[in-house]
């Protein structure tokens, strides 16, 4: 049985919905300290290069906090984010959203996704060019 609260004239207020509320804002401050801060850090770091296969150096294809922000919601919107998402995104995250978000953000950390690839995507689902080839 789930318990109840109540303020003087606030309405009942469940201790689910209080979890669920202090994990979203969580989640939601993570993604925003790694889309603001820890991310674009990384960008302009040796962090984030690394040699392929062919033996060159790779960097991230972004370094923008907002270049971050727009690639990891497109990617966990799977569209441009505001055509999902009323603005601004992340007051109006739901909390699947905010999770995904924040894990998204861990892998790009963690180079456990390719970073060119989900730009390409995101460029894509806005009708933008991806690269230009010579």
């Amino acid at each position: 049985m789930t318990a109840i609260t109540r303020n003087n004239d606030s309405p009942a207020i469940t201790n689910s919905e209080n979890t669920e509320d202090s994990e979203r804002s969580m989640a939601i401050e993570s993604y925003l300290e790694y889309t603001k801060t820890i991310l674009p850090a990384m960008a302009t770091s040796l962090v984030s290069q690394s040699i392929n296969s062919a033996n060159q150096l790779v960097t991230w294809p972004i370094q923008n906090d907002h270049c971050f922000q727009r690639v990891v919601l497109d990617t966990i919107c799977q569209a441009a984010w505001y055509d999902v998402i009323p603005s601004p995104a992340y007051k109006n995250l739901s909390l699947e959203q905010a999770r995904a978000a924040k894990a998204l953000c861990e892998k790009i950390a963690n180079n456990q996704v390719c970073l060119t690839t989900l730009n390409n995507k995101s460029k894509t689902w806005r009708n933008k060019q991806a690269t230009f080839d010579f």
